[in-house]
């Protein structure tokens, strides 16, 4: 499924695609839904007419130009990499991240005041205290998902449903995760192509190709994907046995070779959303019903989990502090491990192995489709509840306009230029990407994260004996978190 038609406003769409294609050196592809071929054809672009077009046309519904009369639109951020604006920015990612935020500025005649901090901690105390004394001093705020979703619980958001300019089920919105963050159609949070880790966060597989090509010659593990084949009983078979002792110490440690590496955080939730695994499900009237302890499909995810993590074959990381599990791997001294796409680009540019990116593993071949999910700390984006009337207008119009220019530049850019020709190895990793995005799930319960079901499963990647009654007893737990997460929700609507 190629990611080309994710820019799907007619004219527009194609315009901003050749524009994409000639300014990027013919990597034409953008992000989205299926397309057949490349937008680039042979390079030979006729770049000023499509120059003069695209200034008429935008791929959003907004006005082409609006005057908001000069508004500073304030925003407050846990997430430099999407909204660092850099007037000399080299990097192509950095580059597309200052052309959005000028063309913002210059379509509605606002300025965007920037108060951008690594630290999610910091912008969320500062929301809070914000909000709790009743000052306007945020339009716009967007941070790290696991410890900011709770806000709207907390009251500090604006239910963001029905607002003029938000048209939250355009292409360029995260309409599945948005859906499965909302309560009764209440919308507190809104994700998409306007931030980075909304594609950087995906999860993946990655494969030492180099290690796998002597050990498994007669196997094509692209194939074994395109087959539907690739499940983590054939993950098992490729990590079982593999342990070796490089360094001869008779210890097995960090010298090694390991058929397996991970810590016992993210990439466990990432192998648990691709494993089928359901946390809650939404009844017909909306309300998420805890689904998770009523599913053969977690207990079996927990024992075949437990038989990989404690395996000897299994390199076990101290925490994701570094990511050293992919450090490991890195080094050329693992055969896989399930990560984020983001940690490829941080830490492997320069391995010196050639290296695969697969989609994680399905539970088994019955599995209809694959599966993946975004790490927990996707930025969210939402409106504090204490914005002014005024305020609150300048906010939706840039949200709108920078989700839909995201998708149409910024998105493109990453995948197509910086994950797909930059980091990866090969074509086939591209065409593996592509099936990654297609096919991402979200779910209250993980996403919601004071309802404790997300990471349920980090704790049991060296018991796992016992899971079902494990699971079973923790119901009743989940069971009043929720119900208080969703009274919350209802009594902020207003």
């Amino acid at each position: 499924m190629k990611i080309t038609n994710l820019l799907r406003s007619g004219a527009a769409g194609i315009l901003a695609a050749i524009m994409a294609a000639a300014a990027l050196a013919g990597c034409g592809e953008s992000s989205g839904a299926p397309a057949e071929g490349n937008s680039a054809g042979d390079g030979q672009l006729d770049t000023a007419a499509a120059v003069e077009t695209t200034e008429k046309l935008y791929a959003d519904n907004l006005p082409e130009t609006e005057d908001l009369g000069g508004y500073t639109v304030r925003f407050l951020s846990s997430d430099k990499n999407s909204f660092e604006v850099f007037e000399d920015a080299a990097d192509i990612v950095d580059v597309e991240v200052y052309k959005r935020s000028m063309m913002v500025e210059d379509r509605f005649n606002v300025k965007i005041e920037y108060t951008l901090d690594d630290g999610w901690g910091t912008v969320g105390e500062t929301l809070k205290n914000s909000v709790l004394a009743g000052s306007d001093d945020t339009d716009i705020f967007g941070a790290y998902g696991y410890w900011c979703i709770g806000y709207a619980t907390a009251g500090y958001m604006s239910n963001l449903a029905n607002l003029p300019n938000l048209e939250l089920d355009q292409p360029w919105w995260g309409k599945l995760f948005i859906d499965a963050m909302s309560y009764k159609g209440l919308k507190y949070w809104v994700t998409g192509d306007i931030a980075l880790p909304y594609t950087s966060g995906m999860y993946c597989t990655i494969v030492n190709m180099n290690k796998f090509a002597s050990r498994f010659q007669d196997d094509n593990i692209y194939q074994i994907v395109r087959d539907g084949q690739w499940t983590m009983d054939k993950m098992w078979t490729y990590v079982d046995g593999a342990y070796e002792d490089l360094n001869g110490d008779g210890q097995s440690n960090r010298g090694d070779f390991f058929g397996f590496s991970y810590s016992t955080e993210d990439p466990i939730d990432g192998l648990a959303m691709a494993a089928g695994v359901n946390f809650t499900a939404f009844d017909a009237d909306g309300v998420p019903q805890i689904v998770i302890t009523k599913e053969q499909t977690a207990i079996t995810f927990g024992e075949k989990l437990t038989r990989l993590c404690t395996s000897p074959s299994s390199y076990l990381a101290a925490s994701d502090g570094a990511y050293e599990f992919v450090r490991a791997f890195g080094e050329g001294n693992v055969l896989m491990a399930v990560s984020r796409l983001y940690n490829i680009e941080l830490l492997l540019r320069d391995m010196a192995d050639d290296f695969s990116i697969i989609t994680p593993p399905k539970l088994d071949e019955t599995q209809p489709t694959y599966r993946t999910t975004l790490h927990d700390g996707t930025t969210l984006m939402g409106i504090p509840k204490t914005v002014s009337e005024q305020g609150m207008t300048a906010a939706t119009y840039v949200l709108e306009a920078m989700a839909a220019d995201g998708s149409r530049n910024l998105t493109p850019v990453y995948l197509d230029v910086a994950m797909k020709s930059k980091y990866s190895r090969d074509a086939e990793s591209a065409e593996m990407i592509d099936l990654i995005r297609e096919h991402v799930v979200a779910d209250f319960g993980f996403l919601y994260s004071d309802t404790g079901m997300n990471n349920f499963f980090r704790a049991y990647t060296k018991k796992g004996d016992g899971i079902a009654s494990v699971i079973a007893k923790k119901e009743s737990s989940w069971q009043k978190s929720l119900d208080k997460i969703l009274t919350a929700l209802e009594e902020n609507a207003g």
